[in-house]
């Protein structure tokens, strides 16, 4: 394998679809909201993407079984007439940092690919790390053309989540969840980046709860969000966990007050 290639299992008619991007990253945030999507849309597996940019390992699934790393589109088609479908991807892993040409190559295969089926509109969800978290996770926006921030502010009136227009200019979007929208505008594609806030070093649900809070608004769907909401109750039990042994080292490496070196307490 010299080059990434699509393995086709069905090529469904879609209805002017919209491209959803999902994969591992920062809290694994957009893989964890895309699974959720999948899951409650009972979307169809049609497609796998495998590269040799991937790392070069398999992973052990059930029965002792191995398989190469790979990303996979989903569909689901709009039981609504004048609804629009959608294209989903998630999957095992990105390209690792260091092969920047991979992500192009992998990107462009995936734009390929989508265009096939008449995508124009590309959202992509992932983690945005933060130093730390205050109330529940807001969501970072980014869109491929100026016009559409007030189009995008319109569709996400009345959201459950905060969403904040990114002004840090020089700011960068890594990996998939940023040169899909690059490199589609290229294409005539237009979307929008959606980053949920996370301290990024854990499994982090609540994030992507919030990242697709904001796609559903955008998108015009209900989506029963129990599941997730399970699994960010764990998350935030283990930031719990984690924040009570940042506190408890700070304490050990405190200088011991006059008060306790009175008392031998050294």
């Amino acid at each position: 394998m010299k080059e990434s290639v699509i393995h086709v299992y069905e090529r469904p008619e879609l209805r002017d679809p919209v491209f959803i991007e999902g994969l591992p990253g920062i809290g694994l945030v957009g893989k964890l909201a895309a699974e959720h999507l999948i899951q409650e849309l009972n979307a169809v597996k049609f497609a796998d993407l495998y590269s040799p940019h991937f790392m070069h390992q398999v992973l052990i699934k059930k029965n002792s079984v191995v398989e190469l790393m790979k990303n996979e589109f989903y569909y689901w088609k709009n039981p609504d007439e004048n609804g629009r479908d959608i294209i989903i991807i998630t999957g095992d892993q990105q390209v690792p940092p260091t092969d920047s040409p991979g992500h192009f190559e992998v990107v462009g295969k995936m734009l390929d690919f989508v265009n096939e089926f008449g995508v124009r509109e590309i959202i992509t969800m992932g983690g945005y790390q933060v130093p730390e978290l205050q109330g529940e996770p807001r969501v970072l926006a980014a869109v491929t053309h100026e016009e559409l921030v007030e189009y995008y502010q319109k569709k996400l009136e009345g959201c459950q989540v905060e969403v904040i227009w990114r002004e840090d200019e020089g700011g960068a979007i890594v990996g998939a969840a940023g040169l899909l929208l690059g490199m589609g505008k290229l294409r005539s594609m237009y979307g929008i980046s959606l980053l949920g806030e996370s301290l990024g070093y854990i499994v982090d649900a609540k994030a992507a709860k919030s990242v697709l809070l904001a796609v559903t608004k955008i998108l015009g769907l209900e989506l029963d969000m129990t599941a997730l909401e399970e699994r960010a109750k764990e998350t935030e039990e283990i930031l719990r966990k984690v924040q009570e042994m940042q506190r408890a080292m700070l304490e050990q490496q405190m200088p011991p007050t006059p008060e306790e070196e009175d008392r031998g307490y050294l």
